[in-house]
């Protein structure tokens, strides 16, 4: 029964973090007044593994967002936003739910700010991403 209620200490440590691409295209750059018309977003964050068997493994959250108006195109936004990580876990499947769950989480508010600031200071209306729970897209089989 005792051995039913330990449950194995794992430990995350953050070793950097850094944005490794980052692409902004603003359309409407000449353009003095801001769009009346209602933008649609589409936007897609990924989440990539690198060097999952090392000692110190990889993440990467890659961000894609096309903003559209009546008009055409808005803006297009890419960032890769990664971060090294060590994980110490005994079990294979525990370290890859960490890298798939955790790490995004720890990832993902540097990733929104970098997204707001970007587009802010891009002179269009800011990107506010709602926060993700990424535990919902891990595979638990």
């Amino acid at each position: 029964m005792n051995d039913l209620n330990k449950k194995e200490k794992i430990e995350v440590l953050v070793i950097s973090q850094f944005i490794k691409d980052l692409s902004f295209e603003n359309f409407r750059t000449t353009e003095k007044e801001h769009s009346k018309g209602e933008i649609k977003y589409t936007l897609n964050i990924t989440v990539d593994i690198k060097n999952e068997e090392d000692h110190i493994s990889q993440v990467f959250l890659h961000l894609f967002c096309e903003a559209n108006d009546d008009r055409g195109k808005v803006y297009i936004l890419e960032v890769q936003y990664g971060g090294s990580f060590k994980i110490k876990s005994k079990k294979r499947d525990d370290k890859r739910t960490i890298l798939m769950s955790e790490c995004p989480k720890l990832l993902f508010p540097f990733l929104r700010k970098i997204a707001y600031d970007i587009t802010r200071d891009g002179g269009v209306i800011p990107l506010n991403i709602q926060p993700m729970n990424f535990s919902d897209f891990v595979d638990k089989t």
